[in-house]
């Protein structure tokens, strides 16, 4: 007879499809699957392991549709995992689950286990509206912070939603009025975002286990310069803003005291012996999560989509083709990166 100890570390071996089976299996295995502790040690063995690196890949005729690839290795791309329609908003992801539009509806997707969840409507369709998904996780909770108004000239009503709780929106204040403006980054439980403020663009946190903001954060002046040429990334566990300066250098804003709001600058020269001269349309997007490989999309002259992982300390770099996609603008446009996905074992 196995133990209850026994039986969680046989369980946390195991990959979120094979748990979803073992709930049906006995009434035991699905109370320690479901239970906070579980969860816990799951996600943090999660992401500890091998990171997966999500691509969100929009479709160049209709622009209204998204499709979903994950990548283990720098030598794979899976076929798609998900595909969604009518959807004109950045769809989002993170600590495993997608969270986007689809007919003016919120829905969250976990890709691990194939379900999803429709959340419900807050209120009447606004024009104006943005959506941020953070993770607590002390708490293994995930959260939908919910911008929208009905006029430009309105603030912005705020609501969050806990996935998984009593399953509606609460209002919350915000003592600093501003406009949700870049995409997000949830990091440690913080979701950090551009917005424009009375005073220029600043950066705003937003704490997903308190459902509080924190002070606005000064951008570098060299870094707002930049405006619509940079965009927010997670730099080894960090936040940092990449700054593009011309077709092949870059310039990192590292923040490394949020509270003090300091910054680092890392420049970055991306080296075209590095990569095939066949490709063109080089464009930095993104780092390989817990280590300095970038993660560079490209184009060749078929119009066809690739992604290079390029390792500047090593001088090497691996070119992934994105399966006959085609491109005909900038591949940034058109490709957004995840790259600290993990199985979640959310199960909806």
């Amino acid at each position: 007879m196995f133990t209850e100890d026994l039986l969680v570390e046989i369980l946390l071996r195991l990959p979120v499809k094979t748990l979803a089976i073992c709930l049906c299996v006995s009434k035991l295995l699905a109370s320690i699957i479901r239970s906070r502790h579980f969860i816990n040690l799951y996600q943090s063995r999660s992401s500890t392991h091998q990171q997966h690196v999500m691509f969100a890949l929009r479709d160049i005729f209709t622009f209204s549709r998204w499709h979903f690839f994950l990548s283990s290795q720098p030598s794979l791309v899976t076929n798609a995992i998900c595909c969604v329609d009518n959807t004109s908003l950045t769809p989002d992801c993170v600590n495993g689950l997608i969270c986007l539009e689809d007919m003016h509806r919120l829905w969250i997707y976990n890709p691990a286990t194939r379900k999803g969840v429709l959340l419900p409507q807050s209120a009447p369709y606004k024009p104006f509206r943005k959506w941020y998904m953070g993770y607590d996780p002390i708490n293994c909770q995930y959260k939908v912070l919910f911008f929208s108004k009905e006029k430009l000239v309105c603030p912005y009503k705020v609501e969050v939603f806990t996935l998984g709780g009593q399953g509606s929106w609460k209002m919350i204040e915000v003592e600093n009025n501003h406009s949700p403006a870049t995409r997000g980054v949830c990091i440690d439980g913080v979701v950090y975002y551009g917005s424009h403020t009375a005073h220029g663009l600043r950066l705003e946190r937003f704490y997903v286990a308190t459902e509080k903001f924190g002070n606005f954060i000064e951008i570098p002046v060299e870094a707002s310069n930049f405006y619509g040429f940079f965009t927010f990334v997670n730099y080894q566990g960090k936040l940092a803003l990449l700054v593009t300066k011309n077709i092949n250098m870059y310039d990192l804003w590292v923040l490394e005291v949020a509270g003090k709001q300091e910054w680092s600058k890392v420049s970055i020269v991306l080296p075209r012996e590095l990569f095939s001269y066949d490709l063109v349309c080089l464009e930095l997007v993104g780092f390989v999560a817990g280590s300095g490989e970038l993660i560079v999309t490209a184009r060749d002259q078929s119009y066809h989509l690739y992604l290079v992982y390029v390792d500047l300390k090593m001088k090497r770099s691996n070119t992934v083709w994105l399966g006959g996609i085609r491109c005909s603008y900038r591949p940034s446009l058109l490709v957004l990166t995840f790259t600290d996905y993990v199985e979640s074992i959310m199960f909806l």
